[in-house]
């Protein structure tokens, strides 16, 4: 299927379901390319091109292709998808890549291996701020926990109410003397057991401020919300977009990517 007709039925099936109504597709891959691919590519406006690592295959999907993650070995076969550089900056500058100060979904039609038990990645931003370990925005699935996992940054202020919260430093080269947020982790475990063996379209919403629904095929599965809201990744260091596993290359996705697409609507918070 051509990418401009994908993606006209992806915002046709979200503006259905109620998601996200006519938010505009910011990146889209479809991995459509052939076999032997070395870059997939970004249907999307930026053109965030992903280059392959050696752990992935092209295997069938719903429509067209689909990039498979395998397992990553002790020899050096990161699995996924991966971008860093120019590109990813001015996307994380603009806020397209993470939930923030506006509406922020994310579309994934995936198919979860029948036997699959850990926890791997979808989606992955990582900012690496001098010194510190890496920011992270990321969306997994967990199978073992019937759940989806999202790692994200929250306001600082709120970490005195959640006991759970983890609060993070990093350099402000702009501002006071650093700049602070807190580390959450969010299990959004759905309420039937997920979807295996078979392609399904997992939407994650992230709206109101401080809440995220996840629906499967358009129905809602699970929320969650965040004390104080979401904070915005920081723009002024170094970042990597991966796909299919994490920033290293572990934690494969365990099953079938077909296409997974970021809508953003600056005009809603």
């Amino acid at each position: 299927m051509a990418p401009r007709l994908r993606l006209a039925v992806l915002a046709g099936l979200l503006a259905r379901a109620g998601a996200t109504g006519a938010a505009p597709v910011v990146a889209a891959w479809n991995f459509d390319e052939s076999a032997d691919a070395r870059i997939f590519t970004d249907a999307g406006p930026r053109g965030l091109n992903l280059q392959r690592r050696e752990g992935v295959e092209i295997a069938a999907g719903l429509k067209g292709n689909a990039l498979r993650p395998t397992k990553a070995t002790s020899e050096g076969r990161p699995a996924g998808a991966a971008l860093s550089g120019l590109e990813v900056g001015a996307a994380v500058a603009a806020g397209d890549l993470s939930p923030g100060n506006r509406r922020w979904s994310l579309s994934v039609v995936v198919r979860l291996d029948v036997d699959a038990p850990n926890e791997g990645v979808v989606y992955e931003l990582a900012v690496q701020a001098p010194g510190e370990t890496p920011l992270v925005f990321s969306v997994a699935v967990s199978p073992s926990e019937n759940a989806f996992v999202v790692r994200c940054l929250g306001r600082a202020m709120s970490a005195a109410a959640d006991a759970s919260a983890v609060r993070v430093a990093f350099p402000n080269p702009g501002g006071p003397p650093h700049g602070e947020a807190v580390a959450r982790t969010l299990l959004l475990v759905a309420a039937d057991p997920l979807p295996r063996g078979r392609w399904f379209r997992a939407e994650l919403d992230f709206a109101g401020g401080n809440t995220v629904t996840l629906r499967f095929d358009g129905a809602p599965a699970a929320a969650a919300t965040v004390t104080g809201g979401w904070e915005t990744m920081p723009a002024d260091f170094p970042a990597q977009l991966s796909l299919g596993a994490d920033r290293t290359g572990r934690q494969p996705f365990p099953g079938a990517i077909d296409e997974l697409a970021i809508l953003t609507d600056p005009d809603e918070r």
